[in-house]
Order: structure tokens, then C-alpha cells, then sequence
């Protein structure tokens, strides 16, 4: 069954190419490409990009491992099931929630790499063929705007699209939520690229594309995995009528004396940094191995 049963017409021909309003910000290509995935493992985020007019799903390795820190390992499983949140609810209010549950044939774009490519057995999506996700990293600069998109604590956002095939009917549809990022460092451990990003992820956003540019210069560089922690000191809470405690610095060891650890608990924290594997691998996996579901040659659906 496809995930659309209905098709944006509307939408492609108003909106697909165009950007949204600042010079980083999300186009519907990428919005309407961006789903809700549910494994063993919670739920997070998968995007659909077509690579030589074959579809591809896309999402974090972990959302099938579930190892969120350290390395993410080989993913030796060929097939793999999933649910998806179909993007089309059913209700006034659109609360209704239709997943469908799909099974993948499974690319490992390679070791350590947080990022795993997801194959269906027939296309999920009904887009036209130019109604896609453009993958690279061209003019991405550190500094620069960037935007990710996924569904944070398993939650999306309804907003209503006018019907292509019925002028006198809306219908609520799923959508991601939009966050910004400045790419801050790209690093390189052990041949595998990972993007540094400045900007607060949270839960539910792994496997989210991110972007770079807007319009039809809109590009998906990198994948998200996780944020960096940060270890965080624990303060008291105040007794009634007290002004919140602060942090008092140790004072300063003495000649032969011995360090004493702290009482004090620790948290681990949002540092503000993101870590993003950078997609290149993951094309090149697809293109070494070609076995997505071909785009028809008249899609003009």
C-alpha cells in the first residue's frame, strides 16, 4: 500500500522548487519527503530521496541498533520492518493515525557509519519524478545556515492542504518540524565524515535529512545521529524563601593533600552540538548497489 493516496498536485506545482522565505529554510520537497518511523526501538525520523529515479528511504542506523553512543557498527540484518506515519490522517482535527507498516531490504552504507538505507519493494511515494530530495554537500560552509527537520518526542504537526482532485475539501496532513543549524565543524575520524552542527536537537529527530541552501538549490549534506552531552553539576534545590543556591568553586588544594572527589550529581546535558553523518556514503551504496523501485517514466502524478 503507498503511503499517499492521495496526491499534492497543488502542492508541486505552487510550491516544489521554492523556497519558504529565508535563504535556509526547508522547500515542501523536503517537507513532504520527511516521515515519522516507529522500530523496536522508539520512534525517530526517515526521509525518501530518489538516486537514479529509484526511491530510497533513509534514516539512523541506531533506530534499528538501538546504540545511540559509540560506535554504530555493521548492520549484518538484510531485511528489516518498519512503521511509518502515513503523512494523510482522516478526521476534522487530524488525529487520526494511519502507520503502515513496510518491509525494507537494507543497504549498510558501511562500518560506523550512523546512517542506514532502506529499500522498499515497490514505491511508497507517488511523487513525480522532479519532486525529490537533491543529496551533496556543494557550498556547504562553516558558519553558514542550515536547517534539519524531523518529528521530536515522536510528535508531528497537522496543517490542511487543499484536495488536487476535489476543489470543496482540505485534507490534514503530517509534517515534520523545522529546526536551524550552522554547520561548526566537519570532521573526519577513520575515513568517515561527520558534521559538527551548532543548534539543540532532541529526541525523535535521528535519521532527519539536513539541509543546506533553499529552492532549487536545495541540497540534504547530512544525516542526524544524536546531540553531544555535556556533564552538568546538579545544584540543590532552596529551602523555602531562599534565593537559588550557586555553584561554589573548590578551593585550591594544599602541599600533600589529597583530592577529594565531588558529592554532587551529574547530569548529562544538551551541549547545543550535533552530531550529523554526512551522506555521501550513503549514495554510494546506492549507486553500487541499484535496487530501488524505478520511478515510471510518465509520472505525471
Amino acid at each position: 500500500m503507498r503511503l499517499n493516496a492521495l496526491v499534492f498536485l497543488l502542492i508541486i506545482m505552487s510550491f516544489s522548487g521554492h523556497s519558504l522565505g529565508q535563504s535556509a529554510q526547508a522547500t515542501n520537497n523536503a517537507l513532504l519527503r520527511t516521515f515519522m518511523i516507529a522500530t523496536n526501538f522508539g520512534r525517530g525520523t526517515t526521509f525518501s530521496i530518489d538516486v537514479d529515479n529509484r526511491e530510497y528511504w533513509i534514516t539512523a542506523k541506531h533506530m534499528f541498533t538501538g546504540i545511540k553512543t559509540g560506535p554504530a557498527g555493521v548492520f549484518n540484518t538484510k531485511t528489516v520492518q518498519a512503521n511509518i506515519l502515513s503523512q494523510i490522517g482522516d478526521g476534522d482535527e487530524g488525529h487520526d493515525l494511519h502507520w503502515m507498516t513496510e518491509t525494507f531490504t537494507v543497504i549498510d552504507p558501511g562500518k560506523d557509519i550512523d546512517i542506514l538505507v532502506l529499500v522498499p519493494d515497490h514505491l511508497l511515494l507517488d511523487y513525480r519524478r522532479d519532486f525529490t530530495l537533491r543529496a551533496g554537500a556543494n557550498g556547504v560552509g562553516l558558519g553558514g545556515d542550515c536547517e534539519f527537520l524531523g518529528f521530536p518526542y515522536g510528535g508531528g504537526w497537522k496543517t490542511q492542504f487543499q484536495d488536487a482532485k476535489d476543489p470543496n475539501k482540505k485534507n490534514w496532513v503530517w509534517l515534520p518540524y523545522v529546526k536551524h543549524c550552522t554547520p561548526s565543524a566537519q570532521l573526519q575520524e577513520k575515513g568517515i565524515g561527520i558534521w559538527v552542527l551548532d543548534g539543540i536537537n532532541n529526541e525523535g529527530f535521528s535519521g532527519g535529512p539536513v539541509l543546506y541552501a533553499t529552492g532549487p538549490n536545495q541540497e540534504v549534506f547530512a544525516v542526524i545521529s544524536g546531540f553531544h552531552q555535556e556533564p552538568l553539576e546538579v545544584l540543590p534545590a532552596p529551602n523555602p524563601h531562599e534565593k537559588q543556591t550557586s555553584s561554589i568553586p573548590p578551593s585550591p588544594k594544599l602541599p600533600g593533600e589529597e583530592s577529594k572527589e565531588s558529592g554532587n550529581e551529574i547530569v548529562n546535558a544538551n551541549s547545543g552540538f550535533i552530531m550529523a553523518f554526512a551522506i555521501e556514503p550513503a549514495i554510494k551504496a546506492i549507486q553500487n548497489d541499484p535496487i530501488g523501485p524505478l520511478r515510471p517514466e510518465a509520472s505525471s502524478k
